[in-house]
């Protein structure tokens, strides 16, 4: 950890907080993820070696703590002063979402995508009944394939064709699924535009519409 060697607050913040990934990490934990493998989904790029040392840096200054229900099961998680970094959190997201340019299709990742898009869903907003969206993105730089678990529980996000078939058919543009998410378009304006095109029945994927919005650093939605 590079120190400063000052007594301002910020410095001393600092710190911990802004070496490589750091922020990431928190900003997984934050969402509610405990495990290691839940708190790497968020990280991908990130190696399982650095991921550990970040771990150990926020537990040695007592932003989180390590829970062991058995050897197997470790977790992690935020302590009251770890908690208090959400707003911190949240208002870097939404600096970063108002004055920097947009990101370029080379700082787009599929699955960094729509895990973060299930991440936000909210329990208020998930289907009263389990649905599986299908999901195909023209222009990703790998299978294109994904398939999104939707619960009463919660929203996973798994690669390839959904095993027993999907309720919704999304086809979409990483480029543009990514704008929509980001607040720069609207859901309505890019299936009217076609930038994204839904299958199902019309109920099943105005439900799956309400579950998805914008994310929570958007600073608007377009009309």
């Amino acid at each position: 950890m590079y120190r400063y060697e000052q007594h301002c607050p910020v410095a001393r913040a600092a710190e911990v907080l802004t070496e490589p990934w750091t922020l990431l990490v928190l900003r997984e934990l934050l969402r509610g993820a405990e495990r290691r493998a839940d708190i790497a989904k968020g990280v991908p790029r990130m190696s399982a070696s650095l991921l550990t040392a970040r771990l150990r840096t926020l537990v040695a200054n007592g932003l989180v703590v390590e829970v062991v229900h058995h050897p197997r099961d470790k977790r992690y998680r935020l302590t009251e002063a770890g908690r208090g970094l959400r707003p911190v959190v949240d208002q870097l997201g939404r600096w970063g979402q108002r004055w920097l340019t947009p990101p370029g299709l080379r700082d787009l990742d599929t699955d960094v995508l729509l895990h973060d898009i299930c991440g936000q869903m909210t329990q208020d907003r998930l289907p009263e009944q389990p649905l599986t969206v299908a999901v195909a993105v023209a222009d990703a730089l790998d299978s294109g394939r994904w398939w999104l678990a939707l619960s009463p529980s919660g929203a996973t996000v798994h690669r390839g064709a959904p095993p027993r078939g999907a309720d919704v058919r999304l086809a979409c543009t990483l480029s543009g699924l990514a704008g929509i998410w980001l607040g720069r378009q609207s859901w309505l304006r890019a299936v009217r535009d076609g930038s994204v095109v839904f299958t199902g029945q019309p109920d099943t994927v105005r439900a799956v519409l309400a579950c998805v919005g914008v994310s929570r650093y958007a600073t608007r939605e377009t009309a």
